[in-house]
């Protein structure tokens, strides 16, 4: 399954800072920050009717707040959290959002849902295992700049228990406060970790030149000081890895070969020597002290040593090798830690080869690399002090270079995303993830090749927070250092690409983890690769890698000593909870592996957990044992998510003997009264076995296709749901993908129905991807609106595999079509970029007049006009209103989609917004005004375009030709703000008369 593709952010906060000459301040993400009003975790009393107290499970709890807006609003922002309860957001009884049970926080654009007059938010709930709770935040920006509405939960809300099989309230009162939502992680006057386009990709290349930064040229969070104690000499190297030996002194890996030591003055704000305590050891990436010995990842070398001073001389003379690690270097063999349990943890990206001799494997022996030769996935391996006793603690990751362990014992890493990939659905961004036994996170590496891989999937184990774009090096818990609690608690993650250090606040929920971040620390450059808290309690970090200038720095905190944050009650039950839950999820992990002692009981009860960190610990436990243990309790589980991970388990295997059965179990769900999650892991189940017995699956394919069509075309299938593992358009896409590889003509109108009438493009990709070998079901125009769709794609948002994915696409597609075909699209079979069109000027027209909004009030209120849509339409193309607007699946989307715009605006507020544009501008389509070094000033609307990683940015500069540009180097930028000018042009009506106006309305309301 498919994770949510992450939005395309606007340019509207843009970087969060000012950049003046390199001199940074700190700034608010967002204007709706400037009012700080803090939601608080809300319930309902739990005083319950006795009569009814069995009955709590099958309870929904209404939360309602009512309140007035006065004026336009030009954005909407909704947050949301639900904590061990499901959650369906409305908005005057519109669907806004459903969240499942451990889903993240959900942060989306509301703007079309709020108009002028009165609104009722609602929040319906339905208690699951755990401290229920839900938190909710309401930011609207109306017309006027500098105002901004704020509705946040609290106690003023009113609240109803609804038993299910009752038609009216059993109980109606108000909230309960719970206590305020942490700060840290709602973001509360914190700096967003969001990267935007015009972020410098390339930061890092001015430190080849032997830049180093002083402390005025960092922006840090207030009350932290950086101090420069030394950069590397022309002799030293780059540096990238660090580690403190039991005297204190600084151990430096150098990036070619050899380790150097630093010994620190009294104050710890000098060094005051250095030696070269090896010369041999190539690309030391991990270093650690432990067990009076230094340990070391030499990835150049593709081994791990124990280092040991035998004849105390301060040297290492007993140099062991404990493992070689076969394989390449690039994604290699990175960071190491010391774990509660005194065995030493080193952590691998996909070049290195997966250990299967002389290791014991954690991981399920019915995961695909186990059974096939796809083996390039990174990994956790462990070992005991001397080298003797190995094991695979979890596989599927990218390449995490940092390793650490916080206080309850649980393991972190940051790992990679695939630039190739970046534009895709099949991208997966740069991640916070929870290294747990068994686990399996879905990487595996055959990026690049054709057809693409979807690393996401529900039979995954989910990661705890995606970060977006960067450059993951080491991570730290700081906790010795003498910092504020809420960052000694923090996990510290470092992204080399963008020079900066970000702090990961997370709060335990159930067996695992919510976690929201913040930028702690940012430079240009500041290729950061390691960190570590030295015994004065500072915090010091080395620059360094792809052989740049290495630099070590002191950071401290000045501030004033702030007391701890108090939890709120919801956050203490929530500790509480997750002690217990910790408990259970290591219970079932002490079955992963052979021969362990195996708990029946414990296992298929937590199949059923709302808790897919339990889920996940069960299944793996289960598949260790062997299929004929569990098998037929598997066929004859009635407890749904139970059944559907047992199933899941069984596809696995590979038996080709539960096939049949397993097909008769899943033919008779239907997937509109399903969970997300369960929906997921049902489809999931369908593409496994249309990998492994395309004869069985395809002798059902009619009674699968009617399954999935019926599906698709249940009004509930479009509503938006979210879990952890994507969202309900993501299932879409999984039924269209089947549809399609089953040969059914039925996956043509559901993918225009659904992913091609989407304006993201990883939306439009993927339903691209899934029709191009679709042989049946097209219409002549169909067929025309998908090379079309596919010719914009040259414009895409893109990594450099974005041209081969859609060369591949456009071949396979192509191929379908016989000559009379190709003849009738002869004009859309190459790729045309819009960019690349001939300008087509605008129809002159006689001026009639320079409408104003009070003229076309009176106009709206007493013109008696029949009107008509076609000769709408005509003046809807004279005003070159298709170069910006999509309306369906067709025209770009510069400007709002025009798809359904009567739904969500009224005849006068289409009206002002064309004769009006700059009175309110949505905020995804403001224009910028850049300030470059040499000053000038450039006005337009940003290009999303290109590779992520481009030296330039375009600028849309002439709303006449909305494709042409001027490209800016990102490092000429001194100063970025909002235009509170609309791209749009005014007096497009000037030229048509009060009919003409009345036309025009009618289509776009059509």
């Amino acid at each position: 399954m498919l994770l949510a593709p992450r939005p395309l952010y606007s340019c509207l906060a843009l970087l969060g800072y000012s950049l003046c000459t390199l001199e940074w301040c700190q700034a608010n993400d967002t204007e709706a920050e400037r009012t700080i009003s803090i939601p608080h975790w809300i319930w309902m009393s739990q005083s319950t009717p006795a009569s009814k107290a069995a009955e709590i499970s099958h309870t929904k709890f209404v939360f309602r707040r009512s309140f007035e807006i006065e004026m336009p609003v030009r954005t909407a922002r909704f947050r949301l959290a639900a904590d061990f309860c499901s959650a369906t957001v409305r908005i005057n009884g519109k669907h806004l959002v459903q969240v499942e049970p451990y889903s993240e926080n959900v942060d989306i654009e509301v703007t079309d849902a709020i108009g002028i007059g009165r609104h009722t938010l609602e929040v319906e709930s339905k208690s699951f295992s755990g401290p229920s709770a839900i938190a909710a935040s309401l930011s609207i920006g109306l017309s006027n700049q500098q105002q901004f509405r704020t509705i946040v939960t609290d106690a003023s809300w009113t609240a109803e228990q609804i038993f299910e099989g009752s038609t009216e309230s059993d109980r109606k009162g108000q909230a309960v406060s719970l206590g305020e939502v942490s700060h840290s992680l709602w973001g509360i006057n914190r700096r967003s970790p969001k990267i935007e386009p015009t972020e410098n990709y390339e930061q890092w290349r001015k430190a080849v030149t032997g830049t180093t930064l002083s402390e005025d040229k960092f922006w840090t969070i207030p009350g932290f000081e950086i101090k420069l104690l030394r950069s590397a000499s022309t002799d030293e190297g780059s540096w990238v890895s660090m580690a403190f030996d039991p005297q204190g002194r600084l151990t430096i890996g150098r990036e070619a070969k050899g380790l150097l030591r630093m010994t620190m003055d009294d104050s710890a704000q000098s060094i005051s020597r250095v030696e070269v305590i090896d010369d041999e050891l190539l690309e030391c990436r991990g270093l650690l002290y432990a067990h009076g010995a230094l340990y070391a990842n030499a990835n150049g070398s593709k081994e791990l040593y124990r280092l040991r001073d035998s004849d105390g001389d301060d040297s290492f003379d007993d140099v062991q090798l404990l493992r070689r690690f076969p394989g390449g270097g690039g994604h290699g063999r990175n960071d190491l830690a010391l774990g509660p349990d005194e065995w030493i943890y080193s952590i691998h990206g996909d070049s290195v080869e997966l250990p299967t001799t002389s290791i014991q494997d954690r991981t399920s022996p019915l995961r695909d690399s186990q059974r096939s030769s796809i083996k390039g996935q990174g990994h956790l391996v462990r070992t005991d002090p001397a080298g003797k006793n190995w094991e695979v603690v979890c596989t599927g990751l990218r390449n995490p270079f940092g390793l650490a362990v916080n206080d309850n014992g649980d393991w972190f890493t940051y790992d990679a995303d695939a630039e190739f990939d970046m534009g895709t659905p099949w991208y997966r961004p740069t991640r916070i993830i929870q290294l747990r036994s068994g686990a399996d996170y879905g990487w595996r590496a055959v990026t690049g090749k054709w057809p693409p891989y979807f690393p996401d999937h529900a039979d995954n184990a989910m990661p705890v927070l995606d970060i977006g774009k960067g450059s993951p090096t080491a991570v730290l818990f700081p906790t010795a250092a003498r910092f504020p609690d809420e960052y000694r608690r923090a996990l510290l993650i470092l992204d080399w690409t963008y020079g900066r250090i970000l702090a990961v606040h997370m709060a335990p929920r159930g067996a695992g983890y919510r976690a929201s971040a913040e930028t702690f620390l940012q430079g240009r450059p500041l290729n950061v690769t390691d960190l570590a808290v030295g015994p004065d309690g500072g915090l010091f970090i080395i620059t360094g890698g792809r052989k740049t200038q290495s630099s070590l720095y002191r950071i401290s905190y000045a501030g004033e000593q702030l007391s701890a944050e108090t939890d709120s009650f919801h956050e203490q039950q929530c500790k509480s909870h997750a002690d217990a839950a910790r408990q259970i999820r290591m219970q079932l992990e002490s079955m992963h592996a052979p021969h362990s002692p195996y708990d029946e009981e414990l296992v298929w009860l937590h199949l059923d957990s709302s808790d897919w960190n339990l889920r996940h610990a069960a299944r793996v436990a289960l598949e260790h044992q062997e299929i004929d243990r569990w098998r037929d309790r598997a066929l004859s589980e009635e407890r749904t998510q139970a059944a559907i991970e047992a199933w899941m388990a069984l596809v696995r295997s590979g038996d080709p003997s539960i096939v049949s059965t397993v097909l008769d179990r899943l033919l008779k769900i239907d997937l509109s009264k399903l969970e997300l999650s369960q929906a997921m892991g049902m489809l999931q189940c369908y593409s496994l076995l249309s990998l492994a017995s395309t004869e069985s699956l395809q002798a059902r394919r009619a009674e699968i296709i009617d399954q999935l069509a019926a599906f698709l075309a249940n009004p509930t299938s479009s509503l938006f749901k979210l879990n952890r593992c994507g969202n309900s358009l993501d299932v879409q896409g999984e039924c269209i993908l089947l549809l399609a590889k089953l040969g059914s003509g039925k996956a043509v109108p559901a993918a225009f129905g659904s992913l091609l009438s989407r304006p993201e493009q990883t939306y439009r990709l993927l339903g691209l991807f899934a029709l191009r070998n679709t042989t049946q079901g097209w219409t002549k125009t169909q067929r025309q609106d998908y090379f079309q769709i596919l010719n914009e794609g040259v414009d895409f948002v893109r990594g450099e595999g974005m041209q081969k994915f859609l060369t591949h696409i456009r071949d396979e597609a192509t191929a379908t079509l016989n000559q009379a075909q190709r003849q009738e699209l002869d004009k859309l079979l190459a790729p045309v970029s819009i960019s690349q069109e001939e300008f087509v000027p605008i129809v002159s027209r006689p001026f009639v007049r320079a409408w104003t909004m009070h003229e076309l009030d009176e106009l709206l209120n007493s013109v008696s006009h029949q009107a008509d849509r076609v000769r709408g339409k005509a003046i809807f193309d004279a005003a070159q209103c298709a170069r910006c607007h999509r309306s369906g699946t067709r025209g770009p989307a510069i400007g709002p989609d025009l798809t359904n715009v009567s739904s969500r605006f009224s005849r006068r507020d289409i009206l002002q917004s064309i004769v009006e544009p700059s009175h309110v501008i949505a905020e995804n389509y403001r224009s910028l005004q850049i300030m470059t070094v040499d000053g000038h000033t450039i006005v337009g609307r940003l290009l999303v375009e290109g590779d992520y990683r481009s030296q330039v940015i375009s600028i849309a500069t002439d709303p006449w030709k909305p494709t042409a540009s001027v490209e800016i180097d990102k490092s000429d930028i001194e100063s970025i703000k909002e235009s509170p000018i609309s791209p749009m042009p005014a007096g497009l009506l000037d030229g048509f008369t009060e009919y003409e106006i009345l036309d025009l309305l009618e289509y776009l309301r059509g």
